[in-house]
């Protein structure tokens, strides 16, 4: 494990940083999608994301897939409309992404 702040090496069960003295970050051990798992992104979903997940899970244009979807709904009478809202129940939720923290300008702008 390392120091959030310096950045030196500390034992897994110290509490702070023996270097400068900063407490150590908690690890959070939540449910992370594992390499290869199709997600939904947050970006750019129109209504649930799910024709983004199969154009970047697959490298597809995104735009052929929505104009496929479309077409799809019209002429299979209503069995793209319940595969759609299956894979928006099955397919998870692609995790949030935070910004990363930047050291310059915490203490605040002096404004």
């Amino acid at each position: 494990m390392y120091c959030s702040q310096c950045g030196k090496p500390m034992e897994e069960s110290a509490r702070f940083c023996s270097a400068c003295g900063s407490a150590a970050q908690p690890v959070f051990h939540g449910r992370a999608p594992f390499p290869g798992q199709m997600t939904r992104p947050r970006h750019p979903r129109v209504i649930a994301g799910v024709c983004a997940a199969f154009a970047l899970h697959y490298g597809w244009d995104l735009s052929m897939v929505r104009v496929l979807a479309v077409v799809l709904l019209f002429v299979s009478c209503g069995t793209a409309t319940i595969l759609y809202f299956a894979a928006w129940i099955i397919i998870p939720d692609a995790p949030y992404v935070l910004p990363e923290r930047s050291s310059a300008g915490s203490a605040g702008s002096g404004i």
